[in-house]
């Protein structure tokens, strides 16, 4: 059984037991997401790039896993995630693909709002559906 972990616009599954490290693991996302939100900067200001947004994310997370907060797994995928994301691409946003309009999960990428909005038009069976600004990872399009 496990606890969920909130990063952000992720949720990773954190191993129960984990001891001193489960206290915290509430804070932790949430200072995570403080430190590195993906839309402004701390300051307010929009991240100058896409590799400035995961430069802080992996310096936050080797601060994190420093203390032992963060287990190396969970760092990992939090990284690939945020690899993955829309934070820092100006103009990009999550576009979530359905093929049918019957299917529940649907494929994400990161396209142009407009693009999306362009595809979804074109789509005659299925949509596509501007989910906002995040990751791809976990995929945001599943029911």
């Amino acid at each position: 059984m496990g606890r969920w972990l909130t990063v952000p616009l992720l949720s990773l599954v954190v191993v129960a037991g984990l001891g001193e490290r489960s206290t915290v693991a509430g804070d932790v996302s949430q200072d995570l997401e403080a430190a590195c939100p993906c839309d402004p900067t701390a300051d307010g200001a929009a991240w100058p790039s896409h590799a400035a947004y995961v430069g802080c994310v992996a310096a936050e997370l080797g601060g994190r896993r420093g203390r032992g907060v963060v287990r190396p797994k969970e760092a990992r995928a939090t990284l690939r995630a945020a690899r993955a994301s829309s934070c820092g691409r100006a103009g990009l946003t999550r576009c979530c693909i359905y093929a049918t309009d019957d299917d529940v999960v649907g494929r994400c990428r990161l396209l142009t709002a407009a693009a999306c909005d362009a595809l979804d038009d074109r789509m005659d069976d299925g949509e596509a559906d501007d989910a906002g600004s995040g990751s791809c990872l976990p995929n945001p399009c599943a029911g």
